[in-house]
C-alpha cells in the first residue's frame, strides 16, 4: 500500500535527520514535530474514511432546495388556476342569470317564447370576464310558451303586423328574429348569439 510505503520512507528520513542534528535543546523540538507528523501519517486512512466533500454536500442541498421551491411554485400556480377557474365560472353564471332576466319578459310578451337557459362562452385569451364584449358566443335556449289554464292549445289567429315581428305559418317566431332582438338588447353581434328552439328546430 502507498500509505505503508510513505510511513516507512518517512521513518527512514526522520531517523537520518535525528542522527545529523546535534544533541541540543533544538533536537527535542525536532523529535516532537517528527513524532506528530508520524502520527498524522498513520491516522491518514481514518481521515480519508470520514472525509466529506463539502462541494458535493452543498450541491446536493442546493438541488434539493431548488426542487422544493419548484414544487411549491407549481402548487401555488395550480391553486391560483383553480381559484381563477372557480371565480370565472361564478362570474359567467351570474352574468348568464342577469342576461336572462333582462330579456325573458320581452321574449315572453313579444315572441310567446320562454327562455329556459342561457350559456356563455368566452373569447380566447380573455382571462377576466367583465362585460358581454368578452364573450365569443351566447347560446340561448327557448321553448314555446304554454297555456297553463288548459291542456288543449287554443286556436291562434294569424295576423300580419308590419310594426312587429313577422309570424310564420305555424305561429312561431323564427330563430333569426329572436337572435336579432337579443343582439340588439345585449349590444352584441348577431353571429355571437345562437338560439336553440327546444322541441322545435
Amino acid at each position: 500500500m502507498q500509505w505503508v510505503s510513505n510511513i516507512i520512507v518517512y521513518i527512514l528520513v526522520a531517523t537520518i535527520i535525528m542522527m545529523l542534528i546535534p544533541n541540543t535543546g533544538l533536537a527535542k523540538y525536532v523529535r516532537f514535530v517528527a513524532s506528530l507528523l508520524l502520527i498524522v501519517m498513520m491516522l491518514q486512512p481514518i481521515f480519508q474514511l470520514f472525509k466529506v466533500n463539502i462541494k458535493e454536500v452543498l450541491a446536493g442541498y442546493q438541488s434539493t432546495t431548488y426542487e422544493a421551491n419548484n414544487q411549491i411554485k407549481n402548487e401555488i400556480n395550480n391553486k391560483k388556476n383553480e381559484i381563477q377557474a372557480t371565480e370565472r365560472a361564478y362570474i359567467l353564471k351570474q352574468m348568464a342569470v342577469q342576461m336572462k332576466k333582462e330579456v325573458e319578459k320581452s321574449i315572453s310578451q313579444d315572441f310567446e317564447q320562454v327562455v329556459t337557459n342561457v350559456e356563455l362562452e368566452v373569447k380566447d385569451g380573455v382571462e377576466s370576464v367583465k362585460t358581454a364584449q368578452d364573450l365569443s358566443k351566447v347560446i340561448v335556449y327557448v321553448s314555446a310558451k304554454k297555456d297553463e289554464t288548459s291542456n288543449v292549445d287554443p286556436v291562434q289567429e294569424v295576423t300580419v303586423n308590419t310594426d312587429g315581428p313577422t309570424m310564420t305559418d305555424s305561429g312561431n317566431i323564427t330563430q333569426l328574429e329572436i337572435q336579432n332582438f337579443l343582439a340588439d338588447r345585449w349590444q352584441l353581434e348577431d353571429k355571437q348569439i345562437e338560439v336553440k328552439m327546444e322541441g322545435g328546430e
